[in-house]
C-alpha cells in the first residue's frame, strides 16, 4: 500500500502542477492544504505523501494542517473563506459531496463554492476486527446481528463518509440494523477499534494497512465488487452479501479563473 500511495502521489503532483496554469514562478510562497480529518487517517496520510513530493518539484514548502470537526464542514468553511490564488486548498473525501444531504443548512455551497483540482486517488474501504474477535468472516457478524438486532455497533469516519456509508449499505442487503458510531475520522475510530469499545470499524485502505500489517486486526471483506490487488487474500463483501459495492482535491472557487488570469497578463 505504501508504494501504491506514493505512485498516486507522484501522478497527482505532476497533474496539480499542469492543471493550474498561473503565471510564473508558481508557487512564489509555501502552498496550504487542509485535511478534514485527524492525523493518522488515511486522508491525512495521502495529503502529507503528496506534499513531501510536490514540495521537492516546486522547490516551496507545503503546509498541512489538520483541522477536523462536522464532517469535514469546519475546513472547507475555512478553504471558501481563502483567496483563490491556488495557494489555499483543501484534499477532501466523499464526505465533501455528501453532507449537503446530511446537514440542513451549510455555511457554503458544495457545488458553487469549489474548484475541483485533481482527483488523486481511489481505496476501497475494509471491515475491520481486532485479531481476538469472535468474528471470522461477514457471515459470522451478520448471523450475531440477526441473532440479537441492534446488539453490534460499526465505527467510521463521519457522517456521510463513505465509511459510514459501506456500513449502512451493509445494513441495507444483509437487512441487519448494526449501529453507527461516528468518530471524527479513521485514526479515532481504529484507536477504539484496538481498545475494545468497539468491536468492528469500517475503515480505508491506507490507514488499516498498517494494523493489519502489525496483525492487531482482522480484515473481514473490502468493500468493492471484487478483491482488492493490496490485500489479495481478503474477501470481497460482495462474496458474503450479493450486489456489495461502493466504488480530489479542491481550491476556493474561482482557482482556475485566477489562473488563467494571471497567465494572460505574464504573457501581454
Amino acid at each position: 500500500m505504501a508504494g501504491w500511495v506514493w505512485r498516486t502521489a507522484i501522478a497527482a503532483a505532476a497533474t496539480v502542477v499542469a492543471g493550474l496554469a498561473f503565471a510564473q514562478p508558481y508557487p512564489a510562497k509555501a502552498v496550504h492544504i487542509l485535511v478534514p480529518y485527524p492525523p493518522g487517517g488515511g486522508v491525512d496520510v495521502l495529503t502529507r505523501t503528496l506534499a513531501e513530493v510536490v514540495s521537492k518539484t516546486w522547490t516551496q514548502s507545503i503546509v498541512v494542517e489538520n483541522r477536523p470537526g462536522a464532517g469535514g464542514v469546519i475546513a472547507s468553511q475555512a478553504i471558501v473563506s481563502s483567496a483563490p490564488d491556488g495557494y489555499n486548498l483543501i484534499m477532501v473525501a466523499s464526505g465533501h459531496a455528501t453532507n449537503p444531504f446530511l446537514y440542513p443548512k451549510l455555511p457554503y455551497d458544495t457545488f458553487k463554492d469549489f474548484s475541483p483540482i485533481s482527483l488523486l486517488a481511489s481505496s476501497p474501504n475494509v471491515l475491520l476486527v481486532r485479531a481476538d474477535s469472535p468474528y471470522k468472516s461477514v457471515s459470522d457478524v451478520i448471523a450475531a446481528a440477526k441473532a440479537k438486532p441492534g446488539s453490534l455497533s460499526f465505527a467510521h469516519a463521519g457522517n456521510g463518509t463513505s465509511t459510514h456509508l459501506a456500513g449502512e449499505l451493509l445494513n441495507s442487503l444483509a437487512k441487519i440494523d448494526l449501529n453507527a458510531i461516528p468518530y471524527k475520522g479513521g485514526a479515532p475510530a481504529i484507536n477504539d477499534l484496538l481498545g475494545g469499545q468497539i468491536p468492528m470499524s469500517f475503515n480505508n485502505g491506507p490507514e488499516s494497512v498498517g494494523q493489519l500489517q502489525a496483525g492487531t486486526v482482522r480484515a473481514l471483506a473490502v468493500t468493492t465488487g471484487s478483491r482488492a490487488p493490496f490485500l489479495p487474500d481478503v474477501p470481497s463483501m460482495s462474496e458474503a452479501v450479493p450486489g456489495y459495492d461502493t466504488r480530489g482535491v479542491v481550491g476556493p472557487a474561482r482557482t482556475r479563473q485566477h489562473a488563467r488570469r494571471s497567465r494572460r497578463k505574464d504573457l501581454a
